[in-house]
């Protein structure tokens, strides 16, 4: 336009300021181009302009205006006015807005409404009822918009006599039932627990808008009457009223909860031809969450492409991360590869995708690709990633990862230390660990109870247990977990003691132990052979009130195993039967058949097994390898028979008892034929203790000319199982020259065995080679070693007692058991039992 009067600048600006926040702006410079190109603004150009100021809160620029104002003259303009005290309310200057009403002489309705709007909007309820108050005292009448104005602040005191009141006062002031007036109405005595009130109104409003229908059917939804504000919307869409988000996320919840379904609520979507764009994201997010089949996940990909909302990022990450949730890895890669332009949250959700269902390789592909092509990883891109590979046991490559994170100076979150502490668990992550505490601190992270403890784990599994005490002790407070972390910690790095004084400790700081606490007692005791504080403890808890569980019974079983007392096993197998624990948990029957297996109860362990409605390979290899430590060779493979029958895979353990039991029973060709097919036939790498059987299954049949050549042609070098192995065989068939030649090879691999020197002895010592039993007698005296004293142990009245040969027994004593051994020896060789006597001297030997 060539020439720009007032006029021309007064369209533009009111078209301006009628928009939103970022046309007001614009509207506002229009208006200062105006004023610098010499052209006045008017009383009627100031409104729009006042408006624009209003609607970007801008204060500063109002005032500005407000003093172009007063130079012109136009303070006695009293609708310019009125939008004077409308502008300083929008910009939240009370102050301002209540100065230039108090210096307006004649006040209209108007002015009066916009200044206790003013009141409302800034939250200033006990204000606008007084100002309402001397309103009504003066000579104005209050119109629709006055109301609507003041009801609001009924609405949040929420009295039903009161709102009663006041929609009275507005029928005697002649108010109209507008849409408008309606809407507050319906709104307010939903609020003070009139809905029927508000049902009245609503039925009486003419030509109802979304706004109205919406805050009817709010009005049911915070009333709990939800049946009635389905029965609304169901009324509100077949009148022709077209739903907003507003009344989505009103109403939408209720359908969803109320069983109706996510397959229900897309049909009903589509019948109204609605756009995603007319569903807010927290509907969205509900959907997604009531989703739990992939029928439904597909239902909704079809209504999305329709309605052509796929190609957007943020809902193409959603689709992925729902397909993921059931494991249909190619749908989510097809909308990735739909994907034109991917941002971050698309690759995260792929990553995220192959990261849950355990493809870390192309997780860890994916992530890389991504970097490759310019998108930089975020902290959840690593911290997706990093935790994929430790829920796929890969610790290693997360570890690895998550120092390449580091390297990237990408700093770590809570998440971050969360997914990793757990992984430092051994004395050669010890450094890795320590590191990761300074670096925690050097983040300025807190230190509160629930990292503290994480860290007291971690420093507990990587045997760090001084650090783990520090830190501990210097705990402002400390709960049950914490405690709980370092009793395990102490109880893992076998400091009983330490454990126990902690564990009383805490009893007397007034917490109570849960069964975790009590378990991690008795598994530190249990590791430690301590059977009858194992059982103590186990007592004890139930005197508490605390039920042991699974992980309570796996962790008291080995015990009674080791013990070798079945009285022991038999009291816990009891309590198992007695709380059903065997019928719940596989892991508690397993555990139970290795202890009976152990205790030497071979009938027992076989009647768990057999009570097994399932059974993993572990319960068969419990069982083959209890039938080949008592020589029961043909049980044993019977069985294994069974396990490969009834499609169970054997693993590495397996073979090692069927191994055992041809060994033990002689049965080479068979122990041959099993080594042969782990290869062939289970692809299992046979490792140093197959070879070991099978040159224990060679030596006891005497053919040591194989065993020679097999150990010279297997691929791992002998371990010294196997040099056990074939010594112990040397001994068997008194083959001197084997055993020396095996003994060199194991002495050399446990130089500090006694135990290997005095089996090459007496071997010597049978073949009458007495000056090389000199010979190891003086190696033996060279290095040190001292023979173990044998001993035995017998269970009488539920304990075992042990026996153990003595050097400082009373004359009397040795009398008396040397004549009660003659006695049993005499007893014995009228039974026909011949004594072995080439080895005695040794035994002589050893003991001066």
């Amino acid at each position: 336009m060539s020439v720009r009067n007032l006029f021309s600048w007064t369209a533009v600006i009111g078209a301006y300021s009628n928009s939103n926040s970022e046309d007001y702006v614009k509207g506002f410079r229009f208006y200062r181009k105006m004023v610098l190109s010499g052209i006045k603004a008017d009383n009627f150009l100031y409104p729009l302009v006042f408006k624009a100021c209003g609607g970007m809160k801008g204060l500063r620029r109002g005032r500005r205006v407000h003093g172009d104002v007063i130079c012109s003259g136009f303070e006695w303009d009293l609708v310019l006015m009125n939008s004077v005290i409308d502008m300083y309310a929008k910009c939240e200057s009370l102050e301002d807005a209540e100065r230039v009403f108090n210096e307006v002489c004649v006040r209209d309705i108007f002015t009066w409404t916009t200044m206790l709007t003013g009141y409302v909007q800034m939250g200033y309820g006990r204000d606008a009822l007084e100002f309402f108050k001397v309103m009504m005292c003066s000579d104005v009448r209050p119109q629709s918009a006055t109301f609507v104005g003041i009801i609001p602040v009924f609405s949040d005191i929420g009295c039903f006599e009161m709102a009663k009141q006041i929609h009275g006062l507005a029928i005697v002031n002649g108010c109209n039932c507008d849409k408008f007036f309606g809407t507050v109405l319906i709104d307010m005595y939903a609020n003070c627990g009139g809905l029927g009130y508000g049902r009245l109104i609503f039925e009486r409003v003419k030509g109802k808008d979304v706004v109205c229908w919406n805050t009817m059917i709010k009005g049911y939804v915070q009333g709990e009457l939800f049946n009635e504000a389905v029965e609304l919307f169901r009324r509100m869409v077949l009148g022709g009223i077209k739903p907003n988000k507003t009344t989505f996320d009103c109403i939408m919840p209720l359908y969803l909860q109320g069983g109706k379904g996510v397959l229900e609520l897309i049909h009903l979507l589509e019948r109204m031809n609605l756009k995603l764009s007319a569903v807010s994201n927290t509907l969205l997010n509900q959907i997604y969450e009531h989703i739990d089949d992939v029928k439904q996940v597909k239902e909704l990909h079809r209504y999305l492409c329709r309605d052509g909302c796929i190609s957007d990022n943020s809902v193409a990450a959603s689709l992925i991360q729902l397909y993921s949730k059931f494991a249909v890895i190619e749908a989510a890669e097809e909308i990735f590869s739909s994907i034109t332009v991917k941002e971050l949250d698309c690759w995260n959700a792929l990553i995220a995708c192959y990261a849950y269902n355990k493809y870390t390789s192309k997780a860890l592909d994916l992530f890389n690709s991504m970097r490759k092509a310019g998108i930089q990883p975020n902290l959840l891109s690593w911290n997706i990633v990093i935790a994929g590979f430790v829920n796929g046991g890969d610790y290693d490559s997360a570890l690895q990862l998550f120092t390449d994170m580091i390297w990237t100076n990408q700093n770590p979150d809570l998440r971050s230390f969360d997914i990793i502490l757990p992984l430092i668990r051994s004395n050669t992550c010890s450094m890795i660990g320590k590191e990761l505490h300074c670096m925690y601190l050097r983040n300025e992270f807190e230190m509160c109870k629930f990292v503290s403890t994480a860290f007291i784990n971690m420093y507990g599994n990587c045997g760090d247990v001084a650090y783990a005490v520090n830190l501990f002790e210097s705990m402002e407070s400390k709960d049950l977990v914490s405690w709980n972390a370092i009793i395990s910690g102490l109880a893992k790095n076998r400091c009983l003691d330490e454990a126990s004084k902690t564990f009383h400790e805490m009893r007397r700081a007034g917490v109570t132990g849960n069964i975790i606490t009590w378990t991690t007692m008795i598994s530190g005791y249990a590791q430690n052979g301590l059977v009858d504080e194992c059982l103590k403890h186990f007592r004890e808890l139930q005197l508490e009130g605390l039920k042991p569980n699974s992980i309570t019974i796996v962790s008291i079983l080995p015990a009674c195993a080791q013990s070798a007392t079945l009285s022991h096993g038999r009291s816990i197998h009891g309590y198992i039967i007695r709380s059903a624990l065997d019928d719940e948990d596989l892991i508690v029957s397993n555990a139970l058949m290795d202890m009976f297996a152990k205790c030497g109860c071979l009938q027992y362990a076989e009647r768990v097994f057999r009570r097994l409605s399932q059974r993993d390979v572990v319960s068969w290899n419990t069982m083959i390898h209890g039938f080949a430590i008592y020589g029961n060779a043909e049980a044993a493979l019977a069985l294994f028979d069974q396990m490969v029958a009834e499609g169970a895979v054997p693993n590495s353990i397996t073979f090692i008892g069927v191994l055992n039991a041809c060994s033990h029973a002689g049965l080479v060709n068979e122990g041959w034929k099993q080594f042969n097919s782990m290869g062939s036939k289970y692809g299992i790498t046979p490792s140093g203790k197959h070879y070991a059987c099978i040159v224990d299954i060679l030596g006891r049949r005497g053919h040591f000319e194989d065993v020679r050549d097999f150990i010279v042609q297997m691929p791992l070098q002998p371990t010294a199982s196997l040099w056990g192995a074939l010594l112990s065989a040397c001994k068997t068939h008194g083959n001197a020259e084997m055993a020396e030649y095996a003994a060199n090879n194991l002495i050399e691999l446990q130089p500090e065995n006694p135990g290997n020197y005095v089996v090459l002895s007496n071997i010597y010592a049978k073949a009458g080679r007495w000056n090389d039993v000199d010979r190891v007698r003086k190696m033996m005296f060279d290095r040190r070693l001292k023979k173990s004293p044998g001993g035995s142990w017998v269970e009488i009245g539920n304990k075992v007692h042990g026996f153990a040969v003595e050097n400082n027994l009373a004359k009397q004593d040795m009398e008396e058991i040397y004549k009660t051994v003659l006695d049993l020896v005499a007893v014995m060789i009228e039974e026909g039992y011949v004594p072995d006597v080439n080895t005695v001297c040794f035994e002589d030997m050893a003991e001066t």
